[in-house]
């Protein structure tokens, strides 16, 4: 299923977030962040940043209405943003970018080694000013942006549905495909039990036929009959 959504979009408008707290981290150090008041957003992030892994990848987690989105790659190198649970997934990510290509274009691997708040003083400016430049529009950009918010969540979920049919056609199939081989491994297993019956009923007639002519030969001799 191929859905088009045209909508007339500027990318200003597209890459818009209100970041209310960000930092650059090396693994669990973290480099620089903005705002630096002491706050329950800065533990959750130092949480998040233990079970980071070192590989280039972008996650999200939403703790308590806030969403907590990074961009992390192979050098152990965290970009985090915190923001409200439904701020724009695509502005969020684009301030992240922007901030990780400015780091790795000012200071490349320098900061392997640094301690933690060793780039405060440069990178808090930074991290403040990209902050007010992605800073969330209000009136008709906002509405345009909720609008393709929405759509998208739309187009996710038609994208879901479309899996989980596609998945239970597939276990039908199986399912079929299962039902036939029992079919055909009870009809075996039917055959089976009826030889073994048949077998174990020739054995007894047998054995019966041999002790009816034990017994008569026995009870000739035992009165002197003359054996026919």
């Amino acid at each position: 299923i191929f859905l088009f959504l045209f909508v007339p979009l500027s990318l200003s408008t597209m890459s818009q977030a209100q970041v209310d707290y960000a930092l650059i981290a090396n693994g669990e150090v973290v480099l620089a962040e903005y705002p630096f008041d002491y706050s329950p957003f800065n533990v959750v992030a130092a949480r998040i940043l233990g079970k980071i892994p070192p590989r280039t990848h972008k996650q999200a987690f939403v703790y308590e209405g806030k969403r907590y989105s990074y961009i992390a790659d192979e050098s152990g190198l965290i970009v985090m943003a915190m923001t409200k649970e439904d701020e724009s997934f695509l502005g969020t990510y684009n301030f992240l970018l922007e901030i990780q290509q400015a780091f790795n274009g000012s200071y490349n691997s320098s900061f392997r080694n640094a301690g933690p708040g060793a780039f405060n003083d440069r990178c808090s400016g930074l991290l403040r000013s990209r902050m007010e430049t992605f800073a969330k529009p209000t009136g008709a950009g906002e509405r345009l942006e909720r609008f393709v918010e929405s759509q998208k969540g739309i187009l996710l979920a038609v994208a879901s549905r479309t899996e989980k049919l596609e998945l239970a056609d597939s276990k039908y199939d199986d399912l079929d495909v299962a039902s036939k081989k029992f079919d055909v491994e009870t009809r075996r297993l039917k055959t089976k039990l009826w030889w073994k019956n048949a077998k174990t009923w020739i054995y007894l007639l047998c054995a019966l036929m041999i002790a009816a002519v034990v017994v008569v030969a026995v009870v000739l001799i035992c009165f002197k009959l003359p054996i026919p």
